[in-house]
């Protein structure tokens, strides 16, 4: 018997049924992991392969990966039929050109195209993840193949493209964009997003720094929710060891000062229609840097005199403002109207419109951790969420730009 992975802590796929399309690419070893991922995050699933797929991986790796046994070729007992209406979402990763071609236009020769068809006939979600050469992806007939599917309601999740190949995407990156497609809408299309995210650091001596325990995973976060739902999404962050999402534009920054001309950059040259500023940047910074290490026998006490960082935030331009500015405070405090307050006097003196208050005096609360104790407010309201995991709290942000 196959052995399932075990079910994640936070798996927000929990009663969904999807099917998993396998074609003919040497990218299909990675749909293995894929679909161990997605049963992790809840859902059950089912493979639909392509007869040229069994010459790059066997059905028995399948069924061991899914816990079902793949289907291959139609019986004659309408399989897809029934499949169509017991599975509430397709996946094609990889998607080949002669199956993204076949789909698109209703060529029904396999079991898959039969399954894609009848699945867009009882407007299921249909996931496509194209992986092929990049002479292959940048044809015409690809182009005109995929503009079809667009338009027969076909989502379709961008390949990364790198080393002349149009690549399958990093894992988490996809099965958080295929949660996000099944459970919500790319409904941020044509919408442009900056996020910060991230610590700063401020160099003491050229080993030595001033920082905080800022991940960047909540920045991350909040950037692949929106990519995937659809925006242009500038992602500026801090010294972090999490890999950014591959489907947003990155600028790596060190210091509060770069942050802060990063910010005043593009928003002197892009409109956002929401900045969302995640990044905790270091407060202070030294009067004087060291040019060289501080020994530790020359001085076994070190007096550092310090001074105030720019606020990033206020380095936003002023002739081009951003729609909705939302912020991130994050305090210490005894109860959550104290954390409120405190949240509104930031919303007036930086000028933005939501705060996200977080307060981070409990162990295992806030950075570096998979959880806030967070109130959304703006002037007028607020909503305390309780402790909440950091993935519920990025849709929630984004829900508000929609």
């Amino acid at each position: 018997m196959p052995e399932l992975p075990y079910r994640r802590e936070y798996a927000p796929l929990i009663g969904k049924k999807i099917l998993v399309g396998l074609t003919a690419s040497s990218a299909i070893y990675r749909s293995i992991d894929l679909m161990r991922e997605l049963i992790r995050m809840g859902a059950e699933v089912k493979a639909v392969m392509t007869k040229e797929a069994l010459e790059y991986v066997s059905p028995k790796l399948v069924e061991w990966a899914t816990g079902n046994k793949p289907l291959i070729e139609l019986s004659g007992k309408a399989e897809h039929v029934a499949l169509s209406n017991e599975y509430d979402a397709l996946v094609i990763a990889p998607a080949t050109l002669n199956t993204i071609s076949r789909i698109a236009y209703g060529i029904v020769d396999q079991a898959l195209h039969l399954l894609a068809t009848a699945m867009m006939g009882k407007k299921k979600k249909i996931i496509v993840v194209p992986a092929m050469h990049i002479n292959l992806f940048k044809s015409p007939q690809y182009q005109k193949a995929i503009k079809l599917l667009e338009e027969l309601g076909v989502y379709i999740i961008s390949p990364r493209i790198e080393e002349n190949k149009a690549k399958y995407p990093p894992l988490t990156d996809l099965a958080s964009c295929i949660e996000t497609l099944i459970n919500r809408e790319r409904d941020l299309v044509g919408k442009k997003l900056l996020v910060t995210a991230g610590p700063t650091k401020e160099y003491i001596d050229p080993v030595r720094v001033i920082t905080n325990p800022s991940s960047g995973y909540m920045g991350i976060l909040i950037a692949r929710e929106a990519a995937c739902r659809g925006a242009e999404v500038d992602l500026v962050h801090g010294p972090i060891y999490l890999s950014p999402p591959y489907n947003v534009n990155t600028y790596n920054i060190t210091t509060t000062l770069e942050l802060a001309k990063k910010i005043s950059e593009l928003t002197s040259t892009k409109k956002y229609e929401a900045a969302i500023f995640a990044a905790a940047p270091a407060d202070y910074t030294v009067m004087e840097k060291s040019p060289k290490k501080i020994s530790t026998r020359e001085a076994s006490h070190l007096i550092l005199r310090l001074r105030s960082t720019p606020k990033t935030i206020k380095y936003i331009s002023k002739n081009n403002k951003p729609e909705k500015i939302i912020i991130f405070v994050a305090e210490t405090t005894e109860d959550y109207r104290e954390l409120v307050e405190k949240a509104r006097q930031k919303l007036t003196e930086y000028g933005a419109d939501i705060a996200i208050a977080n307060n981070v005096k409990k162990p295992g609360i806030g950075f570096s951790s998979n959880y806030l104790e967070a109130c959304i407010v703006t002037k007028d309201k607020y909503e305390c969420l309780g402790v909440i995991r950091k993935e519920v709290i990025a849709r929630k942000i984004v829900d508000l730009i929609t």
